[in-house]
C-alpha cells in the first residue's frame, strides 16, 4: 500500500496527464474539424463532426483508464444508442458527464455555453458537429426542437453550468 503522500502525488500526476491528453487530443480533432466544416455539406459535416467528437472522447476515457486515473461504467450510456431521441440532462458537476456522453451516443447534439464554440480547443469540433449555442434562448429551442425531431438525443444541462451545490445548482 501506498503512503498517503506518494499515492496523492500520483494521483495529482495522473490528473494533469489526463488533463494534457485531453488537450492534446482536442487540438488534434480541432485542426481537422476547422477546414471540414467549410469542405463539407453540413449534413455530412455534423455526422462526421459527431462521430469524431465521440471517437476522441473514447479515446480520452481508454486513456485515463490505461494511465489509471479513472475507471468507467458505461453500460448504461450505451443502451441509449439504439433508443428514439430523447433530452438527456444530466447534472454537470465535471466537464467528465459530457465526454462520457458524447463519447457513447453517436447522434447527440450539445446544448454548449456560447464561449465553447470559440474555444481553441472545443470550437472547431463543436462547430462541425452543430452542437447548439446557448446564447439566444429562442434559437437555441428552435434548434434543439429540430435535432430531437430529427432524431438525435439532445444533450442539455439544466444548470447551464457546472453543479456546485449539492444536488444541483438552482435552475
Amino acid at each position: 500500500m501506498l503512503a498517503a503522500p506518494v499515492r496523492a502525488l500520483r494521483d495529482a500526476v495522473r490528473l494533469r496527464l489526463g488533463l494534457g491528453l485531453l488537450a492534446l487530443l482536442c487540438m488534434a480533432w480541432s485542426l481537422l474539424a476547422l477546414p471540414l466544416r467549410y469542405l463539407l455539406p453540413r449534413a455530412q459535416g455534423q455526422w462526421l463532426g459527431r462521430q469524431g467528437a465521440g471517437a476522441t472522447f473514447r479515446v480520452y476515457l481508454r486513456l485515463l483508464t490505461w494511465i489509471g486515473a479513472c475507471r468507467f461504467d458505461l453500460q448504461a450510456l450505451d443502451a441509449l444508442r439504439d433508443q428514439p431521441a430523447s433530452v438527456i440532462a444530466p447534472n454537470h458537476p465535471s466537464l467528465l458527464d459530457a465526454v462520457m456522453i458524447i463519447s457513447r451516443v453517436p447522434q447527440v447534439a450539445c446544448v454548449m455555453k456560447a464561449e465553447l464554440m470559440q474555444s481553441i480547443l472545443f470550437g472547431a469540433g463543436a462547430r462541425l458537429a452543430r452542437y447548439i449555442r446557448n446564447d439566444s434562448l429562442h434559437a437555441m429551442v428552435r434548434r434543439a426542437v429540430t435535432e430531437v425531431r430529427g432524431g438525435s438525443h439532445l444533450l442539455l444541462f439544466p444548470e447551464g453550468t457546472r453543479t456546485t451545490r449539492a444536488p444541483v445548482n438552482a435552475l
